[in-house]
């Protein structure tokens, strides 16, 4: 007698297999691209926040010099948006990038297709994001778009009135870059910054030392979000929040190659 044809399981579908449905943007490191399980996604809006000199903006430029690694040998590389809203674009730093990484080197990447905008205020953010990304992505090939930060335009106090502008500001920039995301299929890297200090005496590795700023309206569209710290020369990546990643910390080290993971 025959067995039964036994029926796939519709519902076997799982994180993993999801998982192995995901897209990454490299990091540059191996060591850091494994603990990431292959890199940054490209679904969502990732956060990176700590204190100055943790390495945010150091993560953010060799980013820029991944995004250009062809996924094929004929594909044209794909290019950048850099949106500063405080400091002046690191065009030194990524000039030595340029010269000594050895991503840079091996597949000849250049800052051609690095654009760069300035935007100090909210209005002018709003305007950038919804209009003058989306008219560059239509005619360029882009594949990652970073704010470098996104706390500095709305880093004012407000009255009661003001702050309902600053979250309703907050919630159309986060549904914009949502759907950035999902059209083009590539990461959207937020560098935010410190709200709180609790305790000032961590060793490097203690996830509740600090916290980003923007309150629970912008944290609610975070997809991914690590958290950077400093303790004497050494620096932590902690992977505070994501929907496929444990909670771990990666230690690494800013050298004039890049960041690479310890």
């Amino acid at each position: 007698m025959s067995s039964p044809i036994e029926k796939p399981d519709l519902f076997a579908t799982t994180a993993l297999t999801l998982l192995q449905k995901e897209s990454y943007l490299t990091s540059g490191c191996s060591k850091i691209d494994s603990a990431l399980r292959g890199g940054f996604s490209r679904k969502g809006i990732t956060q990176f926040y700590g204190q100055a000199g943790t390495g945010k903006t150091q993560i953010a430029l060799q980013l820029c010099l991944t995004v250009q690694i062809p996924t094929k040998p004929q594909n044209e590389p794909s290019g950048a948006i850099y949106i500063c809203t405080e400091a002046v674009f690191p065009s030194q730093r990524l000039n030595e990038l340029l010269m000594k990484s050895h991503i840079a080197k091996k597949y000849y990447i250049t800052g051609d297709i690095i654009f760069v905008e300035h935007v100090p205020i909210m209005e002018k953010l709003e305007e950038c994001i919804c209009v003058k990304v989306p008219f560059l992505m239509q005619r360029r090939k882009i594949g990652l778009l970073i704010i470098d930060s996104i706390a500095a335009p709305y880093r004012v106090e407000y009255d009661d009135k003001l702050l309902k502008t600053r979250a309703k500001s907050l919630r159309k920039i986060g549904e914009q870059l949502h759907s950035i995301s999902r059209e083009y299929n590539i990461p959207i890297i937020c560098i935010n910054q410190v709200s709180a200090l609790i305790n000032n005496e961590s060793l490097g590795i203690n996830e509740n030392d600090e916290i980003p700023t923007l309150g629970i309206v912008w944290s609610n569209l975070i997809n991914h979000s690590f958290h950077l710290s400093k303790n004497n020369n050494r620096r932590f990546m902690h992977f505070m929040h994501s929907s496929y990643l444990p909670k771990k910390t990666v230690e690494y080290e800013i050298r004039d190659i890049g960041v690479v993971g310890v």
